[in-house]
């Protein structure tokens, strides 16, 4: 029974009120919506054609649509026969689609009764026999002003496909402009000037503008800014309802930009409709829809960004990774999963091609792996959302493997990764040692939480720090790990990893034992599923040692950098030493011995230029290394030696101590020299405990693996002798202990010392094949260590005396007697000062300022014996001692030379008899010439 017709008081509420049922109709039939009219008995009166392209049931079934050429904006008004002829074969609503649990009638009662708009979405809409559709749909109620009919009119959106209704054609009346309210779609009309005259309340939402503002505008106004597709402006000129205008074409779903007032561009899809009168050829309107597709254009953009990522994902990974798609039948339930991508890894697990395997069926064929539950685990993991986890043995075509498969929810269907666990299944041994391998990796690696309370630690960490994860986790941090001076590093640490997510750096760590260990450490910010920071991971990996090689590497640069400009220097501080010491001798000879006062100023001038060439000496030690007797030593004997020194000279406040190994091993060296080494190194020590302390010398054997020799860049593999000498004094800053081997460089007031001592020693040292080593801290004192390699077993060792009791005899005096003597140097004071100081002594001089003069000066006059200086310009004295060996086999050569660049052998070999290291004294000068000739004589007696 049909409801009752709404009273006068109800029609006010009631929409939409017509008086012409034939005009709704109309309207129906041109709206570009699928739109059905129904009666109050539920038979369809009339439908839109877009009602046509969703449900695919032209014919008799609803009744033949009327011709759109007969909906006129202007002129009389047809009667409701004209404009409609009837159907000649009404249909039922529900002879058409099937109700079977009476929803949609309910449904269309309820919308008449309560005379308001009912809605929903995805509602199931089948015909019998037919297909089933789900659709968006609304129901409005209709009636004539009296009453006398009514019925609803049903509105949907086909959700089945997630389409839109295509081929929108518009043909309306200015006059119905309250029924285009019944769509959801927004609705413009323009005139044929580019004017809007009308629109809908959904034009407005999507648009962001109000009616009021968007009537009366011109499309190309200024509140009218267009984008294309691919972000560029879109001209006014070429928006889609001014081209509907202009080309007299229907434009269909095009895409375009709009600016809402002060808010990012939304996305609309636009169908524009010129509208005809009859026997016109221009358009007098165009009728212009279109809904918004902005969150459907960002989750397409969201969607591509993603399969974007996931394509990287799968080309990269090591997994085999296999994408199901589901495939439902009609109820929407999941027959099958189907592949649609693989990666190239799975290819080569399953040693097939990607086009063989895109499109297989799991339950079709691959029914090993449905034999294995994979079927029923990717079913749910649709279904819940939760990852599966799980092993196969995998048996098929000829191959026998276990993999560990994961399977995730994507979009309509599942991601399953295949790893390749064969090894592990079948040597689960090997797996638990490489498990355990893993964990005793040098690297540390601990998390802590937002407030520094550590969570995770690993036997690295344990073995690196001595803490035990017992006794860390839950603690904090910094309490534990970080040197207090690191405070203000780690906050900066904190900040820049919340800033960027991770940070990396050097940090300075104590251990339980409170040494100090220098890490780099790799912070990493770690967060939960939500994206919400929870944990840091820190990856500490131990650098104490290779940052030690640094700063040996560098120190051992810097001193061969050192050594290389202070040889220069030497070597032109002893040119100008020379003419000092021998001027000198020069002026004794002549000035009368009674002048008390110039010969007291001589013998100061004397004494400062014999200073000086000591210091030079000490440079040139430094730079070129020092010589000396090498034979077997007993390193015990001078431990001994050093300590009676020590106790005689040191004051009582300062307590020497000796320890040696029972069988220490011999070393090869000059005792004199490391003695010199041993004594300046507990002189130092004195100097740094002014209040007195404890000296330790300790003597005793160390072995240097490969593994331990790393650990210093001057070390290598073997056998060596340590002497430590220790103190407890003030200790020096890590700045300073860079620096004390370097010369002149000192940490006592000025005029306390030289600071050659150190460098002297160091310089010593590496001429015995051995390294130095210091450790200081501030307050703690300094631990000198002085590595000698061992002696050879056969070696025999000597008694370690520095001194043989015996006084040192005096120098003879020797006469020239006539020798003609060559010297050759290109300083010419140098020159000067040698000729004046022989001639005194009775030699007869010739000088030349080159080698090429010295070649002449051979080529004219007979000489007895050359002294020439090895580092001259254009030809060098090396090449001048084997020109002149060739040319005069027996001729007498002095070498002399004040650089450090060790040459020394190479002149002997190059034909010097003997070697004359610059600055000399007149006596050295004239014993060398006397050893010289001396040497020449006996070699041709024999």
């Amino acid at each position: 029974m049909s409801p009752d017709p709404p009273s006068n008081a109800e029609q006010c509420s009631t929409g939409p009120l017509v008086e012409r049922p034939g005009a709704l109709k109309e309207f129906v039939e041109a709206t570009p919506a699928p739109v059905a009219m129904l009666d109050e008995d539920w038979c369809i009166v009339t439908h839109s054609r877009a009602w046509l392209e969703v449900f695919q049931n032209e014919g008799d079934e609803t009744g033949s649509p009327i011709a759109l050429d007969r909906v006129e904006s202007t002129g009389p008004a047809l009667s409701a026969r004209e404009a409609l002829p009837a159907p000649t074969n009404q249909r039922g609503f529900f002879e058409v689609f099937a109700d079977p649990d009476g929803e949609w009638r309910s449904t269309f009662l309820r919308s008449l009764q309560e005379k308001g708009s009912q809605q929903g979405r995805e509602r199931q809409l089948s015909q019998p026999d037919g297909p089933t559709y789900r659709v968006d749909w609304e129901v409005r109620p209709w009636q004539t002003k009296n009453g006398s009919e009514r019925g609803v009119l049903l509105s949907v959106i086909d959700r089945t496909e997630e389409r839109h209704a295509k081929g929108l054609r518009r043909q309306v009346d200015h006059r119905f402009d309250k029924l285009v309210g019944t769509i959801r779609e927004g609705v413009l009309l323009m005139d044929d000037t580019g004017v809007f005259r009308d629109g809908n309340e959904a034009a407005q939402d999507i648009l962001g503008r109000p009616l009021d503002e968007i009537i009366g505008s011109r499309f190309d106004d200024d509140i009218w800014n267009g984008l294309r597709e691919d972000g560029s402006p879109l001209p006014n000129v070429e928006f889609p309802f001014w081209r509907a205008h202009i080309e007299r074409e229907p434009v269909r779903d095009e895409v375009m930009g709009v600016y809402p007032p002060d808010a990012p561009p939304r996305w609309i899809r636009v169908n524009a409709q010129p509208l005809f009168r009859s026997g016109q050829v221009a358009p007098y309107a165009v009728l212009v829809s279109f809904d918004d597709i902005t969150d459907e254009r960002l989750k397409e953009e969201a969607l591509q960004t993603s399969r974007d990522l996931l394509s990287s994902v799968l080309s990269s990974s090591l997994d085999g990774i296999l994408v199901f798609s589901a495939v439902r039948n009609a109820t929407d339930a999941i027959t099958d999963f189907e592949c649609v991508l693989v990666n190239p890894q799975a290819e080569k697990l399953f040693e097939s091609t990607a086009e063989d395997i895109v499109g297989m069926r799991l339950r079709d064929d691959m029914p090993r792996q449905e034999e294995k539950g994979l079927f029923d685990a990717y079913r749910e993991v649709v279904a819940t959302g939760e990852p599966a986890e799980m092993e196969i043995h995998y048996d098929a075509d000829g191959r026998d493997a276990w993999f560990q498969v994961m399977a995730v929810k994507v979009e309509n269907g599942v991601a399953v990764t295949y790893r390749d666990i064969t090894d592990r299944k079948e040597a689960e041994r090997q797996i638990r040692e490489q498990a355990q391998l893993l964990d005793k990796a040098r690297d540390a690696i601990l998390a802590h939480d937002l407030d520094g309370r550590i969570v995770y630690w690993n036997k690295s960490a344990e073995r690196l720090t001595g803490w035990s994860k017992d006794e860390v986790v839950g603690t904090q941090a910094r309490d534990c790990l970080y040197a207090p001076t690191e405070e203000d590093k780690l906050q900066r640490c904190h900040e820049t990893m919340m800033e960027k997510g991770e940070w990396t750096g050097e940090l300075h760590m104590r251990t339980k034992d409170d040494d100090e260990r220098i890490v780099e450490s790799r912070w990493s910010l770690v967060r939960d599923s939500a994206g919400a920071p929870k944990h840091v991971l820190v990856i500490n990996t131990d650098i104490t040692e290779r940052k030690r090689l640094e700063s040996q590497f560098l120190r051992s640069q810097r001193m061969e950098s050192l050594g290389r400009l202070v040889g220069g220097i030497a070597h032109d501080l002893g040119n100008l030493l020379v003419p000092i010491t021998l001027g000198v001798k020069v002026l004794k000879r002549r000035v009368d011995d009674t002048d008390d006062k110039v010969d007291q100023t001589l013998s100061m001038i004397q004494k400062s230029a014999e200073r000086g060439s000591d210091m030079v000496e000490q440079v040139l030690a430094f730079a070129r290394g020092v010589e000396g007797d090498r034979v077997a030593l007993q390193p015990e004997l001078i431990v001994e030696e050093v300590e009676e020194m020590t106790e005689e000279t040191f004051p009582e406040d300062v307590e020497v101590r000796t320890r040696t190994d029972a069988a220490l091993r011999p070393v090869v060296g000059d005792a004199t020299q490391i003695q010199q080494v041993l004594m300046n190194l507990c002189v130092n020590a004195r100097d740094a405990m002014p209040d007195g302390g404890t000296l330790t010398v300790d003597a005793h054997n160390v072995d240097f693996t490969e593994r331990k020799a790393r650990r210093n860049i001057e070390a290598e593999p073997g056998d060596y002798v340590c002497i430590e000498v220790r103190d407890t004094g003030t200790g020096m800053p890590d700045d300073v202990a860079d620096k004390i081997f370097e010369p002149f460089f000192t940490t006592k007031e000025e005029g306390e010392g030289t600071g050659l001592g150190l460098s002297t020693a160091y310089s010593i040292i590496q001429s015995h094949d051995g390294f130095m080593d210091v450790e200081s801290e501030e307050g703690e004192g300094t631990t000198f260590g002085v590595y000698l390699p061992a002696a050879d077993e056969e070696a025999t060792p000597e008694a370690a005396s520095t001194t043989n009791g015996e006084a040192e005899p005096e120098r003879p005096s020797f006469d020239g007697d006539g020798t003609q003597v060559l010297v050759v140097d290109d300083e010419e004071f140098v020159l000067e000062s040698a000729q004046q100081t022989l001639e005194a002594v009775g030699y007869q001089v010739r000088t030349a300022l080159d080698a090429a003069a010295a070649l002449r000066v051979m080529q004219k006059e007979a000489v007895d014996l050359v002294i020439t200086d090895l580092r001259m310009p254009e030809m060098s004295g090396l090449d001048l001692i084997r020109r002149l060996r060739k040319r005069h086999p027996d001729l007498p050569i002095v070498a002399a030379s004040g650089v450090a660049d060790g040459r020394t052998e190479e002149a002997l070999e190059a034909g010097a008899q003997t070697f004359l290291a610059k600055p000399f004294t007149a006596e050295k000068l004239e014993a060398v010439l006397h050893e010289a000739l001396h040497a020449s004589e006996e070699t041709v007696a024999q």
